[in-house]
């Protein structure tokens, strides 16, 4: 059973209704009862499901007002300059085959992004069963299979942020908090549906990005449209 205070605030919304963007943001910044900072989410319900294959969504975006900083950041190579750019670049840890084997024997491993080279790729293969249920499996859908590693462990410190689709064809995604503007919220949600739809897959049929919504972390969802 929903709260008095949860009760309170379904009372705002017109579930029913699709909201100009601007004024979705108005609204659901208004909903924020928590005693902490709210995370302010973006839900895009896509025509697809599953989460493999060429109909997979996956990506990564550099928002102009940053969400997330302070990623913890793994760097596989055994490229020795590789190594060292890493580490000056701010990297939490560089390793090459020892990872992979501290992977295989605790069946994970405690970083928030994972970036490989492209010739390590063949040792990282092995372990992609364990890491990518969790979403670590280097990719170059989200740039974290790079020679660049300097530039990438730069951008994913700096507040880059990787999504995906989940099984049901939805792509969640913290696009700000209930300190950020109405203006820096909406430049944030236009540039990652934006980004969202460089990603549809060649063979979609009928409309790739079917629903949006967005929600704070203890409120009801708001449905919009840009």
């Amino acid at each position: 059973m929903r709260s008095k205070s949860y009760r309170n605030i379904l009372e705002k919304v017109d579930r029913t209704k699709v909201y100009p963007l601007t004024e979705g943001i108005e609204l659901v910044l208004g909903l924020s009862r928590a005693k902490f900072t709210e995370s302010v989410d973006l839900h895009i319900k896509t025509n697809l499901k599953g989460t493999k294959g060429p109909q997979s969504v996956r990506g990564a975006i550099i928002f102009s007002k940053p969400v997330a900083k302070g990623k913890t950041v793994l760097v596989l190579t055994e490229d020795e300059a590789k190594l060292k750019q890493a580490q000056v670049a701010g990297a939490d840890r560089v390793g090459g085959k020892e990872i992979i084997d501290e992977i295989k024997q605790a069946g994970g491993i405690d970083y928030d992004i994972i970036i490989a080279t492209t010739d390590f790729m063949r040792f990282v293969a092995p372990v992609a069963k364990i890491l990518g249920p969790k979403g670590l499996m280097p990719s170059p859908k989200n740039g974290t299979v790079t020679d660049d590693v300097e530039r990438v462990v730069k951008e994913f410190k700096a507040g880059k942020a990787e999504f995906r689709m989940d099984k049901t064809g939805v792509i969640h995604q913290a696009i700000g908090n209930v300190t950020f503007t109405v203006e820096e919220l909406e430049k944030n949600i236009r540039d990652f549906v934006a980004e969202v739809q460089k990603q549809q897959p060649e063979k979609v049929k009928g409309e790739f990005v079917k629903n949006i919504y967005i929600s704070l972390t203890q409120s009801p969802s708001i449905k919009v449209k840009l």
